[in-house]
């Protein structure tokens, strides 16, 4: 499997998103003991976990001290409901944070959660029945293709991989011919992008190939330059790539 250090060297550009990356694989693992196993019917951390798991998340992104206290505040009062984050709602109520920056820092913290759910509720290679995921209801940003008539749907949340229909868009599933497109960039190999005017969405399709040496986080984040083409065009992506990005241009 490639490496975060090889990828740079191949994509010096990719560089910061990549060390970020990297961070987030450390707070994930840093927080296993407070999240796993997972509480049934919890949307967010239980309370008396928080401090310990925003602590660890403050220090290992090297933010400013007391920069997540309202943040941590709202998550110990439970006002926050991780599970409303795959459909792109941020809380209802002010939080000192600009709304992509949120977006991110909620995509990054709750992690850990979406993962707990994954292992409490395993639901690997089902379909995915209208196109969402089985286990937190989040929309597709990566494919791949299966065997036979079938590609493969792949979570950003919770990581699940699904299967569903190899035809039309994966999601909104219009087969009109004239409103699918595919973009290919020469600079760019082992990915296309399927994007959808009846939707106004889009999707990236790795090639197995290339998903055989690099896992789905990093090649989401490898093919970024994509999202930025793609996204000028108008088209917009539904689910966060691995470091809790959905828009990465004017027009996304």
């Amino acid at each position: 499997m490639l490496t975060i250090e090889e990828i740079i060297t191949q994509k010096p550009h990719l560089a910061d998103p990549l060390r970020f990356y990297e961070k987030s694989v450390r707070f994930n693992d840093a927080v296993h003991g407070y999240v796993h196993p997972m509480q049934p019917v919890r949307n967010a951390y239980s309370p008396g976990s928080v401090e310990a798991i925003v602590h660890q998340f403050q220090n290992i992104f090297e933010l400013p001290e007391g920069s997540l206290t309202p943040l941590q505040q709202a998550l110990e009062l439970g006002e926050i409901d991780f599970t409303r984050m795959p459909f792109l709602e941020v809380p209802a109520f002010s939080l000192p944070y600009p709304e992509d920056d949120l977006t991110m820092l909620l995509f990054l913290l709750a992690r850990p959660y979406f993962r707990g759910l994954r292992e409490q509720n395993p639901r690997d290679g089902v379909a995915w029945k209208d196109g969402v995921c089985p286990v937190c209801k989040a929309r597709p940003v990566i494919v791949s293709m299966a065997s036979g008539n079938q590609r493969q749907l792949l979570c950003s949340f919770c990581g699940t991989p699904g299967s569903a229909d190899a035809t039309g868009c994966a999601i909104c599933f219009s087969s009109d011919p004239a409103k699918l497109h595919h973009y290919t960039f020469e600079e760019e190999h082992g990915f296309t992008v399927h994007a959808c005017d009846a939707c106004r969405s889009y999707v990236k399709a790795i090639d197995n190939a290339l998903l055989g040496s690099a896992t789905p986080d990093l090649a989401d984040l490898m093919s970024l330059p994509l999202d930025i083409v793609v996204q000028g065009k108008g088209y917009k992506r539904l689910a966060p790539n691995a470091v809790g990005m959905v828009r990465m241009s004017s027009n996304g």
